[in-house]
């Protein structure tokens, strides 16, 4: 519920923004049960149509691999 008040928020807050407005989750999502991460993908491409720019940071990247976005992975050298 959390993350679809961050999201409602920015959705209102990015009316007013020409480029676009960027929401990071930090992990966000880590502990959340099967049946809200098969939600997940809904959510998020409502997101990226109102014009937000989603940007989900995890230790777990196959867990968002459905999502079929850009995958940046850094790493130590």
């Amino acid at each position: 519920i959390a993350a679809a008040a961050r999201l409602a928020v920015a959705e209102v807050l990015a009316s007013d923004s020409a480029d676009g407005l960027p929401i990071v989750f930090d992990d966000a999502f880590s502990y959340s049960d099967s049946r809200r991460l098969e939600a997940l993908p809904r959510m998020i491409e409502h997101a990226i149509d109102a014009g937000l720019q989603v940007i989900i940071v995890t230790c777990n990247p196959l867990q968002y691999a459905a999502l079929g976005a850009t995958t940046v992975q850094i790493s130590r050298k």
